[in-house]
């Protein structure tokens, strides 16, 4: 009983505060002329009482009691005294009025919405990533992953709808489209560098003598796929293709694909690059400086013409080439591709009413207790 009576009065005290706290210059009303209505209603029931209403025989020596409000012998304090518990009553009726008048505070939230961009990311894991990436110390495919990722982060909030794809000689698709940015940047982080098979000479365990160059990623981001280790683009575009033909949104009409790769394809993607340009996706190609030594070692020389070639089909059906042979120049790409990449937005204003008639309804409330309390004591005290 008495947790619930704190909480009544925990409850009043709130509302009071809040009453306290309101800024009254923002206040308005949306039954101002009801409220009105009611007041000069109750304004004229009042001038009638205290025209016509009023007991003529109360005066001295009638015989009958003289309350102490209307004792014209008794002291001004104790008139004032009896007449109190009336004023509140009146001014609980006030606020009343103001109840009525159902007052409420104007809001705007403004919401910025953010057209939708819909992007496919398609990651070369040749064994060609693995090798080192100039003078970095690290493979290529980790220098264009730590900025893709700062990409990434650049790309929060954008709204984009994006779907990741790794490929070799065959494509896989690590995640669908999705908009969850936290959720498709852990995916980037986890998905492997480099997919080759078992007996790959790139890798260090196969070239006892240190005939080749090895593969530097580290071992977790080296997966194993006996069908894998070369560069089929044409693989991986046309199932990239294919799935925006299926699960790619109609409504969004921005549509993109970015490109990772070192381009030391096996075959000129022209006619995957025309396929494109009539879907209106555009390409962005990260054009990773090949490793002319390993290419060589491995009798592959002949695809860094394939390489330029390729570029040239990217430039042709309207897309974008960037050369990146360092990682200031990989970071420098990144930031351009999500400067084309910014989204139009529209900033649109909502207006809505917070209602506070529960304010002064609590006070009106509060007056009327304290008015009846009252009136019990000065009846008892002045008789």
């Amino acid at each position: 009983m008495l947790d619930r009576t704190k909480e009544v009065l925990n409850l009043i005290w709130s509302v009071l505060v809040s009453f306290k706290d309101t800024d009254f210059g923002q206040v308005s009303f949306g039954s101002l002329g009801l409220a009105l209505g009611a007041g000069l209603f109750l304004l004229t029931v009042f001038l009638c009482k205290m025209l016509w209403g009023r007991n003529k025989f109360r005066h001295n020596y009638s015989g009958h009691e003289i309350p102490a409000e209307y004792d014209e012998s008794a002291s001004l304090l104790r008139r004032l005294i009896c007449a109190f518990p009336k004023f509140l009553l009146g001014l609980s009726a006030v606020f009343l009025l103001i109840t009525l008048a159902n007052p409420y505070l104007p809001r705007t939230k403004i919401e910025t919405i953010v057209e939708s961009r819909e992007r496919a990311e398609l990651i070369d894991n040749s064994s060609s990533m693995g090798w080192p990436f100039g003078n970095s110390g690290k493979s290529a495919c980790e220098v264009t992953r730590d900025a893709h990722l700062r990409f990434l982060r650049m790309r929060r909030g954008q709204n984009d709808r994006v779907s990741l794809w790794v490929f070799s000689n065959n494509p896989y698709m690590r995640e669908g489209f999705i908009i969850d940015d936290d959720v498709y940047m852990m995916q980037v982080e986890d998905a492997p560098c480099v997919m080759v098979n078992r007996a790959h000479w790139s890798l260090p365990e196969n070239d006892i003598n240190d005939q080749y160059l090895d593969n530097i990623v580290p071992r977790d981001k080296v997966k194993i796929i006996e069908t894998e280790a070369a560069t089929n683009l044409i693989g991986g575009l046309r199932a990239v293709i294919k799935y925006f033909d299926e699960e790619g949104r109609k409504d969004i009409r921005r549509k993109s694909l970015l490109i990772v790769t070192d381009a030391a394809v096996e075959a000129d993607p022209e006619t995957e690059f025309m396929e494109l340009r009539k879907r209106n996706i555009i390409p962005y190609m990260i054009h990773v400086k090949p490793n002319e030594i390993g290419e060589r070692q491995f009798n592959a020389s002949w695809k860094l013409e394939t390489a330029e070639l390729t570029k040239q089909r990217v430039r042709q059906y309207g897309g974008v080439v960037f050369d990146v042979s360092d990682r200031a120049s990989a970071e420098r790409a990144y930031a351009e591709i999500n400067r084309l990449e910014t989204a139009p937005f529209d900033i649109v204003r909502h207006l809505f009413r917070v209602l506070i008639f529960q304010r002064p309804l609590m006070v009106a409330l509060v007056l009327s207790f304290f008015a009846m309390i009252l009136g019990v004591i000065v009846r008892e005290e002045f008789p």
